[in-house]
């Protein structure tokens, strides 16, 4: 079966990852993006690693992987260069948490997409590890596609969705005014603080 995306927040979850090379290097630096709650569990780390450790990004028990590293776990990462260690983390994971298995994304239960952040807008790209080059690919086109500015965008289009939900409009003139917004001609700043200003004289 495939994978279904989903948007999860882990503010609050416990997150264990196993291991401390450079797979659970690339893991971390985009879980630090959504959480603070990271145990790493590996006799030793990367420079880059330890440098987030020093900086309070994760914590960090120096030791072999053990079963009951995980038993309160809510998330875990196998991200160890040893197929046996990998294995028993499969195997005594606990029933309510979710397992990622780096180096066999189908033994688990959740995969990393390649993700492109501008604010408010989050996109996702995933090919089931059927091509990571193509995965590539496609978050350098999405780059490019949308570039910075569109997290000021984003935010514009959140701002003007908050006040037509507030103003006394109908709902066909609710709808008109969502639609208008979204033609490319707003990703102007000075048309953005117009539109804000006609929308404050509706309220």
């Amino acid at each position: 079966m495939p994978f279904i995306p989903l948007m999860i927040d882990i503010s609050n979850k416990r997150v264990v990852i196993v291991g401390g090379g450079q797979v659970a290097e690339r893991r971390i630096g985009t879980l630090v993006n959504y959480t603070t709650h990271i145990k790493v569990i590996s006799p030793s780390l990367t420079v880059a690693l330890y440098h987030r450790y020093e900086q309070g990004e994760m914590s960090w028990c120096a030791k072999s992987f053990e079963v009951t590293d995980i038993a309160e776990a809510d998330l875990i990462i196998a991200a160890t260069n040893d197929n046996r260690v990998n294995q028993q983390i499969a195997a005594s994971k606990p029933q309510h948490a979710l397992l990622n298995m780096t180096t066999k994304a189908h033994a688990g239960d959740v995969v990393f997409p390649s993700i492109l952040r501008r604010g408010r807008l989050t996109l996702s790209i995933s090919t089931n590890g059927a091509s990571p080059t193509l995965t590539a690919q496609i978050l350098e086109e999405f780059k490019a596609r949308f570039d910075l500015s569109y997290e000021a965008y984003v935010d514009f289009l959140y701002e003007c969705r908050q006040r037509i939900k507030r103003s006394n409009l109908t709902t066909q003139e609710k709808q008109d005014f969502l639609k208008h917004v979204l033609d490319p001609s707003y990703r102007d700043k000075n048309k953005q603080i117009k539109m804000i200003k006609k929308l404050e004289s509706l309220n």
